[in-house]
């Protein structure tokens, strides 16, 4: 793990998909509704939403990079307080 965190091949965002059982049929219903659109839209119209869709996605993925970077610190801070005060949890035998 540390010499693929290295060698910069960890690429969680690609990794991650919902599990959710509704996640197809939401994305199934947003191609079908894209499809309506285009057919409602003229082109440069269908261009516009289109590059609003791009602008809201990017929106997204930062929002999506910061949270697994605070999951990923507050984990990591959990583990600190957890090894710090592993002693606490271990009663010396001569006690």
């Amino acid at each position: 793990m540390i010499e693929e965190l290295y060698n910069d091949n960890l690429y969680p965002s690609a990794r991650i998909v919902s599990k959710d059982p509704n996640y197809r049929e939401t994305g199934g219903k947003i191609n079908d509704l894209m499809a309506e659109w285009k057919a409602k839209l003229t082109q440069e119209d269908y261009d516009k939403l289109v590059e609003l869709l791009d602008y809201h996605h990017s929106m997204h993925d930062m929002d999506t990079a910061a949270s697994f970077a605070y999951g990923f610190k507050l984990g990591a801070s959990i583990m600190l307080e957890v090894f710090e005060g592993q002693g606490d949890l271990i009663r010396p035998r001569n006690e």
